[in-house]
């Protein structure tokens, strides 16, 4: 009678196992999902940056072409008039080496956030893909612990079968 409730705790071994299983493909496909959200944030991530990126160049192109239109003008009307207008052109060149500085520094500024954004994604990342190879780790450890205890429950089994035939 022994050899029935071995049997009996080697299926719920087995189905332990598969359970077990189970859990560690679906880790490998958390993971993988993981792996695929953190493509999609990254390349939102630099999308935002090339648009703020490019919104601060349009904004900086226009503003120069202004400024050069305006000195261009200033040094025609010198040209076509006796007035001086080289206190006028200066100024305009310093606001132009002004705009230069302002996009430099906004473009930086910009850099800089989208990489701290890009550097937070990725330390969350890794955070959570430990913790999965730690799930990992664990479930086959666990597995191996009910391969091996399913062995010997198998054993026990053919044990108690051989001991409790009958002998004539």
């Amino acid at each position: 009678m022994g050899w029935v409730v071995l049997s009996l705790r080697k299926k719920e071994l087995q189905r332990t196992h598969a359970d077990l299983q189970m859990r560690e493909l679906q880790i490998g496909r958390e993971s993988r999902q993981l792996a695929r959200q953190k493509m999609y944030e990254q390349s939102v991530i630099q999308a935002d940056q090339n648009e703020e990126t490019r919104n601060f160049r349009t904004d900086y192109n226009q503003k120069v072409k202004n400024l050069r239109d305006r000195i261009s003008d200033l040094r025609n009307d010198e040209k076509t008039s006796d007035s001086d207008n080289s206190i006028k052109i200066a100024e305009l060149q310093q606001e132009l080496s002004d705009a230069q500085l302002d996009f430099q520094q906004d473009t930086n500024e910009t850099k800089s956030f989208f990489e701290t954004e890009l550097a937070l994604l990725e330390e969350e990342v890794n955070d959570i893909e430990t913790q999965y190879e730690q799930e990992k780790v664990e479930v086959e450890a666990q597995m191996q612990a009910v391969a091996q205890e399913l062995q010997v429950v198998s054993d026990a089994i053919s044990n108690a079968i051989q001991q409790s035939v009958i002998k004539l």
